[in-house]
């Protein structure tokens, strides 16, 4: 998620999560560079390269701002530079595919990490090896990208994506209930026992006026870092097995479900929306990842700052990530490397920092003042990545994700933990073995 999942603040994230078509190139076919030296095409160039991208209309903004610049660059270059909304993550690869068999891939291939495991597997993507060895220009933004983002977008030895984008998942709170309390920023190793002992502190009232401690970003990215500080996983290390029946993860959603259904720290999550209740005042925390930050800037509230995620037996947190990629069937792998580098450089970076909605790639835009003007402790998005893991995504992520959140569904309603997963379990195993 860019994750993965801006929505309502949140509803963005699932509405605005992709978007595609793309054009052929009729131009002739380049190999992307290998060894030695590598050289841009010449300025006078004359083609067309095809992007898809995703996003929303903050994002698509920028996208052509891109455009813009690389045709004061490269003038008798045209860009087609798609973006159009469609549902889900397999649709998008699986029009990628037929495109690419017909002929007509687009050049440059927009994604973020949920996608990344069925692109592989459909041999969408060149690799980026040659031109991150022996363009200049690549090793100095190489240097910029925390290694994470990059390995995210790697296999087998091999980079397929540059990341221009990622969101980590992280507790917000508000400032002035904090305050009011009596209750001091916790430690940056705070505990899930601290969490929860300053959650029902914050827990007040009753029916219409009733003030949560928490507000739980009810989603499987918002769920994750749970599980991740719980040192478990919906899938295994290396994707190829769903584990939703490990005892861990029954430890986990059986956690989550107590802050609500025990505790009663959480309102029920189903018809809550998490993004409206913590800038109302009506709950003193949440999770989310940067995307929240510009809705929160624009309702006029700014009493909020931002913690880790605390830990269960290991501190950790989920990320997830967009990023570029070249066509493997690209005509033009050179111009389109040519304008990743446009999409991912230093003065696109600043766009994204402004936008209020993902993190930027590079760490000088994510330490630019105008980043970290708010929220305090601002730096942490970008610091957080020092203990965060990628989204689990695999190939069949477009079962997994509504699986399991048909079995937290369930789970919450008050049905058994154990058979609601053992049922998504066996629909993730099956969609694998496809």
């Amino acid at each position: 998620m860019r994750t993965t999942v801006r929505t309502s603040i949140a509803t963005a994230a699932a509405a605005a999560m992709l978007a595609l078509t793309a054009c052929g190139s009729a131009t002739e076919s380049a190999a992307p560079a290998a060894d030695g030296p590598y050289s841009a095409p010449a300025k006078d160039i004359t083609a067309t390269i095809s992007v898809s991208n995703w996003g929303d209309p903050g994002d698509k903004a920028v996208y052509d701002g891109v455009a813009k610049r690389f045709k004061e660059k490269y003038p008798n270059v045209t860009v087609n530079n798609n973006f159009t909304p469609i549902t889900t993550w397999t649709e998008y690869v699986n029009k990628l595919v037929t495109q690419a068999a017909a002929g007509q891939a687009p050049d440059v291939i927009n994604i973020a990490t949920e996608g990344v495991e069925l692109g592989l597997a459909n041999e969408l993507f060149t690799p980026l090896d040659g031109f991150l060895k022996n363009d200049p220009e690549a090793a100095s933004l190489r240097k910029e990208i925390d290694p994470k983002l990059l390995e995210g977008f790697s296999k087998d030895g091999s980079t397929y994506l540059m990341p221009n984008t990622f969101n980590t998942m992280v507790i917000y709170y508000n400032t002035k209930m904090f305050e009011a309390a009596g209750i001091e920023r916790p430690s940056d190793d705070w505990t899930w026992d601290d969490f929860l002992a300053i959650a029902k502190k914050l827990t007040t009232g009753s029916g219409a006026n009733k003030v949560y401690g928490f507000a739980m970003p009810y989603y499987s990215f918002g769920i994750t870092p749970w599980l991740y500080s719980n040192g478990t996983s919906m899938m295994s290390e290396d994707l190829q097995t769903a584990q939703l029946t490990d005892n861990k993860v029954k430890e986990t959603v059986g956690w989550v479900r107590d802050l609500v259904t025990e505790h009663g720290v959480s309102p029920q999550p189903k018809g809550s929306d998490p993004y409206q209740l913590f800038p109302a005042g009506k709950a003193a925390m949440t999770g989310a990842g940067h995307f929240v930050t510009g809705g929160f800037e624009k309702a006029g509230f700014s009493d909020y700052d931002i913690l880790p995620w605390p830990k269960g037996t290991t501190k950790s947190t989920v990320f997830g990530a967009g990023a570029f990629a070249v066509s493997k069937t690209s005509k033009n792998p050179e111009l389109s490397w040519e304008f990743i580098k446009m999409l991912t450089d230093q003065q696109t970076q600043k766009k994204w920092a402004d936008a209020g909605a993902a993190v930027p790639s590079t760490k000088t835009a994510a330490s630019s003042p105008e980043f970290l003007a708010s929220p305090k402790h601002a730096e942490e998005f970008y610091n957080s990545l020092s203990y965060a893991k990628p989204v689990a995504a695999p190939r069949a992520y477009n079962v997994l994700d509504p699986a399991f959140m048909r079995a937290m569904d369930e789970i919450m309603s008050g049905q058994d933990i154990g058979s609601s997963l053992e049922k998504a379990q066996k629909d993730v195993e099956e969609a694998l073995q496809q």
